[in-house]
């Protein structure tokens, strides 16, 4: 479920608890009994559940919306080499991928990485 289908959820929840603890409370007004003190107490527990829940989506929906883009993945990739005699490094400063694909090397490979 996405979370414009739980904010339409919760909402709706929402105005359908409004519309109960309006009810219970008429209800409280006009016939004195016990039933209906904890007929209000449940609907405006359950509507200040659903109002704190959509809060929280909302907060989550905006903590998502405002995170920062994540950086690019650095990659270096070598390929079809051929090395006679020799060696081969490979060097990546800080974080991402080193690949080396259909690589002939008669010597050394070396591949570093810091970061």
């Amino acid at each position: 479920m996405t979370t414009a289908t739980k904010r339409m959820v919760v909402s709706g929840g929402s105005a359908v608890a409004g519309a109960v603890v309006n009810v219970t409370t008429g209800m409280l007004t006009q016939k004195w009994a016990l039933a209906w003190v904890l007929c209000t107490v449940v609907a405006v527990a359950v509507a200040a559940v659903l109002t704190v829940w959509l809060a929280r989506l909302d907060g989550a929906a905006e903590a998502v919306a405002s995170a920062p883009a994540p950086a690019p993945v650095r990659r270096q990739e070598l390929t079809d080499l051929e090395v006679e005699g020799g060696s081969l490094t490979q060097r990546l400063p800080g974080p991402g991928e080193q690949v080396v694909r259909r690589t002939t090397v008669r010597g050394d490979v070396t591949q570093e990485q810091t970061g």
